[in-house]
């Protein structure tokens, strides 16, 4: 009998002449690699199941030794059906996506599972933004161990108050009497809006406003530091950041003054 288990799709690439390899997060497995035999031409198994983001129940049977297992049925249970419709919600979904395959190794990340499963659901919900990005990218960092120092001044200890600049390799915020050249500045609200997104649920995530400039400079610290992080520039980024760069994201939903508790 064909046990099942609960997945997110992270992503699918063709293989041999009609097979599909699938890139799988499960909160009991991690990620894991599956193959669906037939994959581009079964209607009758698969039809709109096997897209990246969908919620499924998958059954598996054992592949050959040193081999990936074999997809042998799927159910969907859950579809993000608005973010397909969106342009800008579908690049932010396939950014959450990759940074989580990514952030992944064969085996690990179940911790990342439910927070890419929130991020998705909250993304249908309520539409795409910047803030939502960047409650994303901290706490992803968080997960992996390398959560950045965001109240004290790395160099002297002195608490942030007049902001400082961010400097990833050194994993968090020099103030501006200790902080050289060559970190991204980050001021006092825009720090404030970082020390606000980590306390955050997502259910607050909502009641927040932040000024484009502050979540410009917030983003920009934080992709810098997870690609250094992660050692490998992230493609979904670059479709991401062309968007916002022609007013996609970040303006989608985001305005006014900067308020976080």
């Amino acid at each position: 009998m064909l046990k099942p288990r609960e997945v997110l799709l992270l992503s699918v690439r063709e293989v041999a002449e009609s097979d599909l390899l699938l890139s799988f997060l499960s909160p009991r497995a991690g990620r894991f690699l599956a193959v669906a035999k037939g994959g581009r031409r079964s209607l009758r198994r698969f039809v709109n199941k096997l897209e990246a983001g969908h919620l499924l129940r998958v059954y598996l049977r054992r592949g050959r030794a040193g081999l990936a297992p074999i997809l042998e049925a799927a159910d969907l249970l859950w579809a993000p059906e608005r973010v397909r419709a969106d342009p800008r919600a579908f690049a932010l979904a396939g950014y959450f996506l990759e940074l989580a395959e990514r952030s992944s190794p064969p085996a690990e990340g179940r911790e990342v599972f439910p927070l890419l499963l929130e991020s998705l659901r909250f993304l249908e919900d309520h539409g795409p933004s910047g803030l939502l990005a960047a409650f994303f990218e901290l706490r992803l960092l968080g997960l992996l161990g390398w959560a950045p120092e965001l109240s004290r001044c790395l160099g002297c200890g002195a608490p942030l108050l007049e902001g400082g600049a961010f400097f990833p390799e050194k994993g968090g915020v020099l103030c501006r009497k200790c902080a050289p050249e060559g970190g991204r500045p980050l001021s006092a609200r825009s720090l404030a809006l970082l020390q606000g997104l980590r306390r955050l649920t997502l259910a607050g995530l909502s009641r927040v406003k932040a000024r484009p400039e502050d979540l410009f400079a917030v983003s920009q610290a934080l992709r810098t530091f997870l690609q250094g992080v992660l050692d490998q520039d992230i493609k979904a980024l670059k479709v991401l950041e062309a968007l916002e760069s022609s007013g996609g994201v970040h303006e989608a939903r985001d305005g006014g003054k900067a308020v976080c508790p």
